[in-house]
């Protein structure tokens, strides 16, 4: 009887830890904020800004093709317009996402291209300093990029970020890279990690979990996890990025949740969805994507994460 009765108190005991750190975890995913990048507005009026919060939607990210072929004056007028917008309906713009293309390229082996590029990020990094946003999310290059040239694009890419985030530092946010698809600087875990490392400097990794070819998006979490401070999150099928609503593709939302969680990130939860909906066997649906229903879809992730801890 009492040999029973110990191994009662220990099972209780050993339950313990296990189900305190699970209700901990339940409770950092349950504060996340949900966000989305701008690709969802149609005409960036305050009616569009205040409909995003009334459907759940807190965070915003912008990406830098706003400021192309305008004056800083003309950027200005532009960042003053969205901020008022943003602040009148509630919602925090989260973060800018810097340009990125074959010529905007901070990897290139161009040298003039490569200074350009980065005079171009720290203009816009300064513009868009009264939006007051939390990260720059940068890409370490373009592509294709060949085996042969990888080692100089990675040096470039690295000696591009230390300048780039020392500039970052003095307006008090982060940068973040983001990880790339098919055959771009940091296509896997390992080679954005050696990037950061190399780099120090307050860098933070983007994880994108649309862009990885090479290893699951639960892996990269696994392994990057400490080091990912935003996220921009689509579905896809696992073939080239696709950019699909979550539960459209072959993401196993419970394990990247699971492992978001255990890496301690705060949130938050950043979609990054095409406004278009194509669906996995290649048809379109002419109706768009909505904030409303993006909420709804973190809504989703959540509960079968909470599940799958019962």
């Amino acid at each position: 009887m009492i040999r029973i009765l110990i191994s009662i108190i220990l099972a209780v005991i050993l339950a313990l830890p296990v189900n305190s750190q699970s209700k901990k975890l339940v409770r950092l995913v349950e504060s996340w904020k949900v966000g989305t990048s701008s690709g969802l507005f149609n005409d960036f009026s305050q009616q569009e800004f205040n409909d995003f919060k009334n459907s759940g939607i807190d965070c915003l990210e912008f990406g830098a093709g706003a400021f192309r072929d305008k004056s800083d004056a003309e950027c200005a007028e532009w960042i003053s317009d969205i901020k008022k917008k943003a602040d009148a309906a509630g919602l925090e713009v989260w973060s800018i996402h810097l340009p990125f293309s074959r010529v905007y390229d901070i990897s290139t082996t161009n040298s003039a291209d490569r200074e350009n590029m980065i005079k171009e990020c720290t203009r816009i990094m300064t513009l868009c300093s009264p939006l007051e946003p939390k990260k720059f999310v940068i890409h370490g290059s373009a592509e294709p990029i060949s085996d042969e040239e990888r080692p100089a694009r990675l040096e470039n890419s690295i000696a591009s970020l230390k300048i780039l985030t020392g500039e970052a530092k003095k307006l008090k946010v982060q940068i973040a890279l983001e990880c790339l698809p098919r055959t771009c600087l940091g296509n896997t875990a390992d080679e954005l990690l050696k990037m950061v490392n190399e780099v120090g400097n307050g860098l933070g990794i983007c994880f994108d979990s649309n862009h990885l070819l090479k290893e699951k998006p639960e892996e990269f979490v696994a392994k990057a996890g400490k080091h990912i401070t935003t996220v921009h999150m689509s579905d896809y099928d696992g073939i080239d990025e696709r950019h699909w609503l979550p539960g459209l593709g072959v993401i196993n939302w419970t394990k990247v949740v699971s492992e978001l969680a255990k890496a301690g990130y705060k949130g938050p939860f950043m979609f990054e969805a095409s406004r278009r909906r194509p669906a996995p066997d290649g048809t379109a649906d002419p109706s768009k994507l909505t904030t409303s229903e993006l909420f709804q879809s973190f809504k989703e992730i959540k509960a079968e994460y909470k599940k799958s801890l019962e």
